[in-house]
């Protein structure tokens, strides 16, 4: 192959551009997710320290992720010039909160996975530097939505 020997070679730049496309454009989705985990805390079955602590690490939860989107707006703006407009999905919620707060963790997980693999393509520091910061986060969320998750199941103060 002609680019083995260019790091990164213009296919990884492009896959790169490629899952940032695809990471902002779940933005409403998202959001929508977050604030229904948020109006369905469990609160009788929980203390009002324990929901309040729950609802605030949610809404920081939420507030970072609309940070990375904007980080990923930018970017990709930088990297391409244009700007990505989020696709229309609709939301289907999931069937009761603590289903919610696994699948939140597993999602957590997997951008991971995708924000690493978009590192690899990228050209500069500069960029992988942002990169690592979202990933770090991801990684920060999902071991919160586990200290949610413990809460819920065992229902006791933690």
């Amino acid at each position: 192959m002609q680019y083995e020997w260019i790091y990164p070679n213009p296919l990884q730049l492009q896959n790169s551009i490629d899952l940032i496309r695809d990471s902002i454009e779940s933005e409403k989705r998202d959001s929508q997710y977050y604030q229904w985990l948020i109006d369905n805390i469990p609160r009788n079955d929980l203390s009002d320290r324990q929901f309040e602590k729950i609802k605030t690490t949610i809404e920081g939860i939420r507030d970072d992720e609309l940070r990375h989107n904007m980080m990923f707006r930018q970017i990709y703006h930088q990297l391409t010039g244009q700007k990505v407009m989020p696709v229309e999905e609709e939301f289907k919620p999931p069937v009761s909160f603590r289903i919610g707060i696994e699948d939140a963790i597993s999602g957590e997980l997997n951008a991971v996975i995708k924000y690493r693999e978009i590192m690899s393509g990228l050209l500069n520091d500069y960029y992988r530097d942002k990169i690592f910061s979202i990933l770090s986060d991801e990684l920060r969320h999902a071991s919160l939505y586990n200290y949610i998750y413990t809460n819920i199941v065992t229902g006791k103060e933690i």
